[in-house]
């Protein structure tokens, strides 16, 4: 028995869902929130180790409320159940599910994401990727690369907040603690040498023209 509290954000109680229900509530101490605002209220008070959002059960595509939960709880593992029926699915989970529903790969999901940010290590989870903060390990597919100091900082910087752009003096000043903005020849190098440490995912890691990069994360698909 698992005595960690999920959050469930969304309708509980109904005859789809309740297998799934029922098996989280075997395995964990289950709080619900049937909304997006009082999703961050309970967050708040209960302080669950994950959440879980419903948007089929809320009839909504979720992903405004994923993104209002990582932007107010950046560490806080989402997993997000999503009809799968829009033009562009704009997730800010974790792990992304659409139906039909598996229960034992939800599970194994949720097992998998409560693993990768317990420990005394510091672990971030991005897309695919993890990466082990004090240890300056990037990890896939099982497999440990060794980073340097500057890509490690690098890294680390993206990771915490994937999809946005970051602008070139941000990271100068994050990773190299200058101001200094005349010659950034150093940092551009240090950029190529991450997108060679995520190999084909480095693509992901975009130029943007004039301003900075930006690394572009879509969550893992179940």
């Amino acid at each position: 028995m698992n005595n960690a509290t999920l959050l469930l954000i969304g309708r509980s109680g109904t005859k789809d869902d309740s297998t799934y229900i029922d098996a989280l509530q075997k395995r964990y101490t289950l709080k619900n929130a049937p909304s997006g605002k009082q999703a961050l209220e309970c967050v708040r008070m209960y302080s669950p180790r994950l959440a879980v959002l419903d948007a089929v059960s809320m009839r909504t595509p979720g992903d405004r409320i994923s993104r209002m939960l990582r932007d107010s709880f950046g560490q806080l593992p989402i997993v997000h159940i999503h009809p799968g029926r829009s033009d562009g699915i704009e997730s800010a989970a974790d792990v992304l599910f659409t139906p039909p529903l598996n229960t034992r790969r939800l599970l194994n999901s949720i097992e998998r994401l409560l693993k990768a940010y317990d420990g005394d290590d510091e672990i971030l989870q991005c897309g695919n990727f993890q990466m082990n903060v004090p240890r300056r390990l990037l990890i896939y597919n099982g497999l440990e690369r060794p980073l340097n100091p500057k890509q490690a900082s690098l890294l680390e910087l993206f990771f915490r907040h994937p999809n946005e752009v970051i602008e070139r003096k941000r990271l100068m000043e994050t990773v190299w603690q200058t101001e200094y903005l005349g010659d950034t020849r150093t940092l551009d190098v240090h950029i190529r040498w991450v997108r060679q440490a995520l190999e084909e995912s480095g693509k992901n890691l975009k130029t943007i023209r004039g301003i900075g990069y930006c690394l572009e994360v879509a969550p893992i698909t179940e």
